[in-house]
């Protein structure tokens, strides 16, 4: 057995109480039990995940849910990836425009929108609701307006009655806000008392906005964990707030953690749905896109080239990364596409060409295109990923800087 199943399954006996004869006897037995030569060092990894897997149906059978008098819960763990902020109000009112633009009518009736006018009364409102005509004068344009001609507005409207929990939506026939911004981290944590688990966590407007927490840092923070969907929330006036960097605490500090298990052993664990061969990426993609659920992926591969260039349009850098284990001729045909990796500004790159990387984010790919930029039918670039995170498993020499010189400097020498 090697050395690294060995010492975990000395961690799951402390967790479970057991001895850790005991814990080697269970290992065996789920082994044999499914057929697995444990000989075979593929198959030692596989009956070790199923002994997680027993290890962790044990301690949820056996912890009992426990109410905590205050609202969050205090947890530990890391980021794995943060996807960018985005306004979820700016697609609607697009939409609204253009559906308005055809038939104002229909979006008026839909109770979409509302109509303003400027009138010697002020501003008259006009909005359906329940399916009557209203009509008000009201003191000011709300800040979600939209002027659609001279001294005449529409109003964007939340126009769901109710959820589909059956509860009333409190907000129906009100103003929808000019902006909403949305964030969703994916993060791997363990709240107090329990065991590290993947989680997604939402947060919007100022601490979607606000959010620079690194990927791969271990932090201690306070948040609304929902734990029947897997997510969690962040606190208005709490979460940023309770934001600590473990390395930053002292060793004395009641907080701090000085074990920290393997971020990469931890990524197997809670999120094995998500990874994917560098290899087989494009089947991924295609499997992926075509069912329901979360667009995220993770792979791992070796940095071949690197453009730190920012791109003005979309604020990002790339790399390229290639398989590890690619074996393949030396001739041209015999070698495949590096993929392609978009990093966004908030993720650190402090590593060289060489190094070996997971890479956590959404895969894409796009149509290739002609000379005047037409669009191939079934021609399709490599698949791409737009990164969430990164972990460097290797990391070699140092980033490529991009270093922006003047003539004048050019010429120092002379």
């Amino acid at each position: 057995m090697n050395e690294r199943i060995e010492k975990e399954l000395n961690g799951l006996a402390n967790k479970l109480g057991k001895s850790e004869a005991e814990m080697l006897e269970k290992y065996n037995e789920i082994a044999e039990s499914n057929n697995l030569d444990l000989e075979n060092e593929r198959q030692q990894m596989v009956a070790l995940t199923l002994t997680r897997n027993f290890v962790r149906g044990s301690l949820k059978s056996n912890t009992t849910k426990r109410s905590s008098g205050g609202y969050g819960n205090d947890a530990f763990g890391f980021v794995v990836g943060s996807e960018p902020a985005r306004d979820v109000q700016e697609w609607k009112r697009k939409t609204l425009i253009s559906d308005y633009n055809s038939n104002p009518n229909t979006v008026f009736n839909e109770e979409r929108c509302a109509e303003v006018v400027l009138t010697d009364a002020g501003y008259e409102k006009s909005q359906v609701v329940d399916g009557d005509v209203q009509t008000k004068v009201i003191p000011q344009l709300p800040n979600s307006s939209i002027e659609v001609e001279e001294n005449k507005w529409i109003v964007p409207l939340d126009n769901i009655k109710s959820f589909m929990s059956g509860d009333s939506n409190p907000r129906y026939g009100k103003p929808l806000p000019a902006e909403e911004f949305r964030r969703r981290v994916h993060l791997i944590a363990k709240k107090d008392g329990g065991d590290y688990q993947y989680w997604t966590f939402g947060l919007k407007n100022i601490a979607a906005k606000e959010w620079d927490v690194k990927p791969f840092e271990w932090i201690h923070l306070n948040a609304l964990f929902n734990d029947d969907r897997n997510a969690c929330y962040g606190i208005k006036g709490r979460t940023l707030a309770s934001l600590q960097y473990n390395a930053n605490l002292d060793e004395d500090d009641d907080l701090y953690v000085g074990k920290l298990p393997s971020m990469e052993d931890l990524l197997v664990d809670c999120m094995e749905e998500y990874i994917a061969d560098l290899m087989e990426i494009e089947d991924y993609h295609s499997t992926i896109m075509s069912n329901p659920g979360m667009k995220l992926c993770i792979t791992d591969g070796i940095v071949s080239s690197m453009n730190l260039t920012v791109n003005e349009k979309t604020g990002n850098r790339v790399l390229w990364i290639e398989p590890a284990d690619a074996s393949y001729g030396f001739e041209e045909a015999d070698i495949p596409d590096s993929t392609p990796c978009w990093i966004p500004s908030n993720v650190e790159i402090d590593f060289g060409v060489g190094s070996d990387i997971i890479v956590i984010g959404r895969t894409n790919q796009t149509l290739k295109r002609d000379e005047d930029g037409n669009q191939l039918e079934d021609e399709w670039n490599p698949v791409s990923m737009n990164v969430y995170g990164i972990l460097p498993r290797v990391a070699l020499g140092a980033p490529n800087e991009v270093i922006e010189s003047s003539d004048d400097e050019s010429l120092s020498y002379w």
